[in-house]
């Protein structure tokens, strides 16, 4: 067989496929392995349990001889999650379909017709990869800043509901908006967040916002002059630079706060002058100041979808946590061909009570 249509049909196989997804490598800017690391699982239907408090009963002290005290069975609280399909494809042009079955039949073709060929149909992989990524972050980062994961478009409709009580995600107002440089009180602020988990027996180590609210926090006034002093007359001390910020929240036992601007599009259903169009959605609210404990909030669950069962291709050789790309002829007449890319997965959260997530701005 001509070398350049080995390459064409080796390049279009499904395996092929399968090994160029899998060797994508991951935006830097996504958090979602790093705060929900994949665990697969074989249900599609998942119960969630969390504790009513991580903070330890002490036991009582007895007399010898006198019978043991026992404690009562604390609350829990579980969630049943429905983890849903997450997918995305591309129809491959009828140019492009042409080129492919002149391909098969040996019609013969240039080196730059098989290239071209080779590229379209990587790339649409690529595409459906990155889509299925993009709103498993979108999934991940919902649910770490506000709670809840609220999904709505055409007749899908997904809500989860991870339980944030009112103490955890406070709302600033008036003057107390961080976007008040003169009058807000930041550091207090999250200090007194700090203080509710710690309350409870739980470490905040992390935190994140916007780097909207970031920029705030290095101009505010109070914060200024926390690091350089409160000078006399009408000076005013000099804006914060990261490393500054940085000390001060090193000095007062706070975590070190991260700006998080990580952002991707959505197509939209109606054409804009007769072409597509399309949204910029933010992964997390930029008004949001959210703080972590370390560690991972949970898991993001993956189940083997039904597409690769049917295939008959083993989970494991499937792209990164379950994705699983394929191409799909889907009718002869009129010429239909597809890329697709699917997934099962959705996370579950079960130390969702040790999160503060406030409205800041």
């Amino acid at each position: 067989m001509d070398p350049e249509l080995l390459l064409l049909e080796e390049a279009l196989s499904g395996e092929e496929l399968l090994v160029y997804a899998s060797n994508l490598t991951i935006q830097n800017d996504y958090w979602q392995n790093i705060l929900f690391p994949p665990l697969q699982t074989d249900e599609l239907t998942v119960d969630v349990i969390k504790s009513a408090s991580s903070l330890p009963v002490m036991a009582q002290i007895a007399h010898l001889g006198t019978e043991t005290k026992y404690g009562s069975r604390e609350g829990t609280s579980g969630q049943r999650i429905e983890i849903p399909k997450i997918q995305r494809g591309r129809w491959m042009d009828e140019k492009l379909i042409r080129l492919l079955l002149m391909a098969s039949q040996a019609s013969g073709l240039r080196r730059q017709e098989v290239a071209s060929i080779v590229r379209d149909q990587l790339d649409d992989a690529k595409y459906a990869v990155s889509s299925i990524r993009a709103r498993k972050e979108w999934i991940a980062m919902q649910a770490a800043s506000l709670g809840a994961v609220n999904y709505v478009e055409d007749d899908v409709r997904i809500t989860v509901d991870y339980g944030f009580t009112n103490d955890q995600k406070p709302v600033l107002s008036g003057t107390d908006r961080w976007s008040d440089l003169v009058n807000s009180t930041p550091l207090l602020d999250m200090q007194t967040w700090y203080n509710i988990q710690k309350a409870r027996g739980v470490i905040l180590e992390r935190a994140f916002t916007s780097q909207t609210v970031l920029s705030y926090l290095l101009n505010n006034l109070s914060m200024r002059q926390f690091y350089f002093g409160n000078p006399t007359g009408t000076a005013v001390p000099p804006q914060l630079d990261s490393s500054q910020l940085d000390q001060i929240t090193d000095r007062m036992k706070l975590p070190r706060i991260l700006a998080y601007d990580t952002v991707a599009r959505t197509e939209d259903t109606a054409l804009v002058n007769g072409k597509t169009s399309y949204s910029t959605v933010r992964m997390t609210p930029e008004d949001r100041f959210v703080m972590l404990p370390g560690g991972k909030l949970g898991d993001y669950l993956w189940a083997e979808t039904t597409e690769s069962m049917v295939s008959g291709i083993e989970a494991e050789t499937t792209a990164e946590n379950g994705i699983y790309v394929f191409r799909d002829l889907v009718s002869k007449h009129p010429l239909r061909l597809r890329t697709v890319g699917v997934n099962l997965a959705f996370p579950s959260f079960p130390y969702a009570d040790s999160v503060m997530s406030a409205t800041v701005i």
